[in-house]
């Protein structure tokens, strides 16, 4: 159960330069792993874990690039082992939750250089934010072609993180029977990263506000990256009122960006996943799913009152003229077939066609 990556396996992750999946490729080339992944996954993967134990505390003791890079291709091979385990049933679920929990939020960002030592907050930094992703994105293939170097850049220089709410998670390992239950924490919310249970209102205010601060960097910085996070938000009002400020503001426009196709992009998710909490046997086909940290809920009580919430989004950007009609014309007419069961959704189609009236005239 001690067994872990020999000194030749591990130099094949140690290069800061060289691509996760490149890595990996090499790592797969030693003969001695290619002798003990024989053995199984399991197996293989409790190696890559007793390596991240070891050099966790060489990263303590003597941060370096090559720790970081070991550290950050092991969760990466971790991850793709297990990927296609459902997140409340893999077996290394807790140990992402423990990592993110134990070495919390490092102090050490924002210092802008391409060359020098790293730091140990620097190394548990880029560590945390790629679980983060991992874990909330469920698409390791992001991180194929891109380097432990630039994680650094991005994640500490950049500033790059990501809200997560890692109750969610610990509330799958106490479903699971594997973490024993505690009561549900007020602090529940897409900010919490540590292990306190909760915090106060006004530091989740803060938290949120920093991460619209990091946001609106990251638009002028890293716009595709930034897109992506808008057009993944979650449902709920406090995503909405954020789209809709940076509509009322003009944000995007004085950035060069075109609101119409990110908002049209945002309420295509939201469709879908609202598709999707309708579905037969929802509950066992979104277990575990997750809309920007937060799991998907499932039922037609769920689905009715995420309809609802986007149509409160849709009729303001509509009274306001914040979009043209036009622009989200094809969205419009998806909610008003798919969901006319629902009275609020006939209410919105006649709100439409009355506006589109008027224009007439």
């Amino acid at each position: 159960m001690n067994a872990a990556l020999t000194q030749a396996e591990i130099e094949a992750l140690s290069n800061a330069d060289c691509f996760c999946e490149d890595a990996n490729r090499q790592l797969g080339h030693a003969g001695a792993y290619r002798d003990a992944v024989s053995s199984g996954v399991f197996e293989e993967s409790l190696r890559l874990k007793n390596t991240l134990d070891a050099y966790e505390a060489t990263a303590k003791s003597k941060p370096s690039w090559e720790t970081l890079s070991v550290l950050v291709n092991c969760e990466y091979r971790l991850y793709v082992l297990n990927q296609t385990t459902p997140l409340r049933n893999n077996p290394f679920l807790s140990h992402w939750v423990e990592a993110i929990q134990r070495l919390g939020t490092p102090t050490a960002r924002g210092q802008k250089r391409a060359d020098g030592p790293v730091t140990s907050d620097e190394v548990n930094t880029v560590r945390v934010e790629l679980i983060k992703a991992l874990v909330q994105s469920r698409n390791p293939s992001q991180f194929a072609r891109i380097t432990p170097h630039q994680l650094h850049h991005n994640f500490v220089e950049m500033r790059q993180t990501s809200l997560f709410n890692i109750r969610t998670y610990i509330r799958m390992l106490e479903e699971e029977g594997i973490y024993e239950r505690t009561p549900s924490p007020d602090g529940d919310s897409p900010t919490s990263t540590a292990s306190e249970p909760s915090k106060p209102a006004a530091g989740k205010l803060n938290e949120f506000q920093r991460w619209k601060m990091g946001l609106l960097s990251r638009l002028e910085t890293e716009p595709a990256l930034a897109i992506s996070e808008l057009t993944h938000l979650p449902i709920e009002l406090s995503s909405l009122d954020f789209l809709t400020t940076l509509l009322q503001e003009q944000t995007l426009q004085s950035l060069g960006i075109e609101p119409a196709p990110v908002i049209a992009d945002f309420i295509q998710h939201v469709l879908r996943l609202t598709e999707q909490m309708g579905q037969p046997d929802s509950s066992d086909m979104l277990e575990g799913v997750l809309d920007n940290e937060r799991l998907v809920e499932s039922g037609r009580e769920a689905q009715t009152r995420a309809v609802k919430l986007l149509l409160l989004f849709m009729r303001n950007l509509i009274r306001k003229a914040l979009l043209p009609l036009e622009s989200i014309y094809f969205e419009i007419q998806e909610i008003c077939v798919r969901y006319v069961w629902i009275r609020e959704v006939r209410e919105f189609k006649a709100f439409v066609e009355e506006g589109e009236e008027r224009d007439e005239g």
